[in-house]
């Protein structure tokens, strides 16, 4: 299911709209008012859509997407506006919006944009499944061939998952490395962290490190 976030200053808009995405099966994790709070909600939730407002008083969807761009390059966000001028489509342009939606909603675009959106999150999700599977299967190499066996062994045994599944389930890695290592399963950890120092901040990798690390 994908997850979202509403940002908008009308807060009827917001509910009304997230009420709607639920209706067509996206999560809605936070609904915010404004800029900042887009980037905060962003930063926190690391949401697979942020549905954002342009047009908004004192931070507004331009400075919210120009921050979370600073962070999160390749994020998903959708702006909506009433009607865009030139400067807006030059600011746009330079900031790069996954997709703008133009109020009154177009229920079919909506669909499409979400289709697409889901579309691309199956994929980027079994990539991402495919490096959680490599980054740990490397990081317990450094002890032995036999320690990869035994901890995957374990883990199917014991969750019925694989290495692949511990993307959405990092709390079955982290409770046989506990099993099998105690407190030596902290240096494992540390490895799988630095190992995915460059994406620790993209979802659901970003969920994946918070749990294992805790």
């Amino acid at each position: 299911m994908l997850t979202s976030a509403v940002i908008d200053d009308d807060e009827d808009t917001a509910k009304v709209f997230a009420e709607y995405l639920e209706m067509l099966d996206v999560k809605v994790i936070a609904v915010g008012h404004d800029g900042q709070d887009a980037v905060e909600i962003h930063k926190k939730y690391k949401p697979d859509l942020v549905f954002l407002d342009l047009s908004m008083p004192d931070y507004d969807g331009i400075y919210a997407l120009k921050e979370i761009r600073k962070t999160s390059p390749y994020a998903k966000i959708v702006i909506i506006a009433a009607d865009l001028d030139s400067d807006d489509h030059e600011k746009l342009d330079q900031l790069n919006p996954t997709a703008i939606l133009l109020k009154p909603f177009e229920i079919n675009k909506i669909k499409s944009l979400l289709g697409r959106a889901l579309e691309t999150n199956s994929v980027v999700s079994n990539e991402k499944q495919a490096l959680i599977s490599f980054t740990i299967t490397q990081a317990l190499q450094k002890l032995s061939p036999s320690t990869v066996e035994e901890v995957g062994r374990r883990l199917h045994a014991k969750h019925g998952c694989y290495f692949s599944d511990c993307l959405e389930h990092p709390e079955y890695l982290k409770d046989i490395l506990h099993e099998m290592f105690g407190n030596g399963s902290l240096a494992i950890i540390k490895t799988i962290r630095e190992s995915l120092s460059e994406v620790k901040d993209q979802h659901p990798i970003a969920n994946f490190l918070q749990v294992i690390c805790s």
